[in-house]
């Protein structure tokens, strides 16, 4: 209760006069959306999103926009009421809370929410008032290309033209509509191609990698980009002329469009050089790459390099981990020398066997320690099947011995593994009950009136009225408090006083609900913990119990 009363008292404090009272009650939903597991009544989400609906006092800097940040709070909730509610009030938010309504309403994959996007996306591109959400689409190409084929003309204008090309690429790779309009697309692939191409020129003699990342970055990264996403397309609109470009493209001196050239001209049967497949293999940025792309098409026996593939494949895994995180400033961590020291074997935080390696690597005339992995073991895995743990801290070389940096990270992921085995990832008990809300709302008001009419001294009436509904009413959260629905570590945990059930999440075979229960099936189909559907709000539970067996090789049923 204490939370909706606080979020009452934020919805009054944003429409206030002063800035700075904007900005604290800002802060305090801000501290709200950071609580995990945080539940809300459905009452006060919906008076969230009327009151982003609101005129607000006029904005005195970028942070003052409070429909934008009462719909970001908001869509944290995956309830269908949210849903109904976001979809009836869309036309009155302001257009950075569209952008994130759009958002939401794409991750219900809800065919009603998607008919209601298309239209509204519809409008929004022809008045030019979308832009950032568009990348959404990405992953629903059947409605990314429903929202071009009314829009295609928007191409031709510089704020939709690469996001287009870029959707267009997913229709195509999606294998939804391979060739998408390519009498229209094609001729102006191609002169856009030209036109980023004549830029990338500008760069292509003095190319060196670490220029890419010390001296030229964000300026010749956004033209790298643009030349692979038009290179990437020509394998779905070819023609003689775009033969051409791909021989061409072959000999540029940056490694990751070569690569992509190559992989065309090798599933189009075009003549390459084998001396490009072993340059492109053998570099730093693109050795990795070229390894996945070769293996999606069961090309793997091209990959020129037979013997230390996983090493070779973890110097360019942790090169691109460091480039991939420029620091606050923009610039981008460059390792002049990557060494493989050692290697160490453990489990991770899946509970599977993998390989860590053990990395030296030096900037600026100072040897560092970091760390690769973690790779599988399992023998039908291909050699580079990674469970993603790669990282450094900096921890100068010559602080410690070998011997002694390989037990500070055993020392570390041990410690890791036992957080993680008793972190709390979601934890719910029953609210106060409609029913009880409804009590307290008619009994309250009837024994005013009541009193008054029947004793001489009705205050104290009314007084004793109160104080036993509010006793009564702690009583119930006292006793609710001991109903508990639990994910800690690797356990789901029901708890209804001193009687505790658990069930490791690895046995958990099927989730399901109904109007009035939660039910969890094990490996043998029996019945394992059921509690009341009213402990948890199912949403945020099969949220969270979906990023907790993501990793698992068989994975459960879980209803949505």
């Amino acid at each position: 209760m204490k939370v909706e009363l606080n979020l009452r008292s934020i919805l009054r404090k944003l429409k206030s006069a002063d800035p700075k009272k904007r900005y604290e009650a800002l802060d305090d939903l801000y501290q709200y959306k950071q609580q995990e597991d945080l539940q809300v009544q459905i009452e006060v989400l919906l008076d969230c999103i009327k009151a982003a609906t609101s005129t607000f006092p006029k904005r005195v800097d970028h942070w003052d926009n409070p429909s934008y940040y009462l719909i970001d709070f908001v869509c944290d909730f995956r309830m269908p009421q949210v849903m109904e509610a976001l979809i009836k009030h869309f036309d009155q938010f302001d257009p950075h809370a569209k952008e994130r309504v759009i958002e939401f309403l794409l991750s219900t994959e809800d065919q009603k929410a998607f008919y209601f996007l298309e239209e509204k996306i519809v409008e929004l591109i022809q008045s030019e008032e979308l832009f950032r959400s568009l990348r959404e689409l990405g992953s629903y190409p059947v409605l990314a290309r429903n929202i071009i084929d009314k829009t295609f003309e928007q191409i031709h204008t510089e704020q939709y033209k690469f996001l287009y090309y870029s959707l267009i690429s997913t229709i195509n790779e999606s294998g939804l509509d391979q060739g998408y309009k390519k009498e229209k697309v094609l001729p102006l692939l191609l002169e856009d191609y030209h036109t980023v191409l004549e830029e990338y020129l500008k760069f292509n003699p003095d190319y060196s990698t670490k220029f890419v990342y010390t001296a030229w970055k964000d300026s010749y990264l956004l033209i790298r980009n643009r030349l692979r996403l038009f290179i990437n397309l020509m394998m779905y609109y070819f023609s003689p002329e775009v033969e051409k470009e791909l021989q061409r493209a072959l000999h540029f001196k940056d490694p990751m469009i070569k690569t992509d050239a190559l992989i065309i001209c090798l599933s189009k049967s075009l003549p390459y050089d084998q001396k490009i497949l072993t340059e492109t293999a053998q570099h730093v940025e693109s050795a990795e790459m070229l390894y996945w792309k070769l293996l999606e098409r069961n090309w793997e026996h091209l990959y020129p390099i037979h013997e230390g593939v996983q090493p070779h494949l973890a110097k360019t895994r942790f090169f691109n981990t460091l480039v991939g995180n420029p620091d606050e400033e923009g610039k981008f961590p460059y390792p002049e020398e990557i060494e493989i020291v050692d290697q160490v074997e453990t489990e991770n935080v899946h509970g599977r066997l993998v390989r860590y390696y053990f990395i030296r690597f030096q900037m600026n005339n100072v040897d560092y320690v970091g760390w690769v992995g973690g790779y599988t073991l399992e023998s039908g895995d291909p050699q580079g099947s990674i469970w993603d743990e790669s990282y450094t801290e900096f921890v100068e070389y010559n602080s410690l011995s070998e011997k002694e940096h390989k037990q500070a990270f055993l020392e570390g992921k041990k410690n890791l593994m036992n957080v993680l085995d008793q972190h709390v990832f979601f934890e719910s008990s029953p609210k106060l009950s409609t029913g009880t809300w409804f009590a307290i709302a008619v009994i309250i008001p009837f024994a005013i009136r009541f009193s008054y009419y029947l004793f001489d001294f009705p205050i104290l009436n009314i007084l004793i009225v109160i104080g036993l509904t509010v006793a009564l009413s702690l009583n119930q959260v006292r006793r609710n408090k001991k109903k508990k629905v639990m994910i800690i570590g690797d356990q789901l945990i029901v708890k209804k006083g001193a009687k505790q059930n658990s069930l490791e999440l690895q046995s958990i075979e099927k989730i399901e609900y109904n109007q009035k229960h939660v039910m969890i099936y094990n490996r043998n189909h029996e019945l394992a913990l059921k509690f009341p559907l009213s402990w948890v709000h199912y949403d945020l539970f099969q949220q969270q119990m979906k990023k907790n067996v993501a990793h698992f090789e068989h994975k459960p049923f879980i209803q949505p």
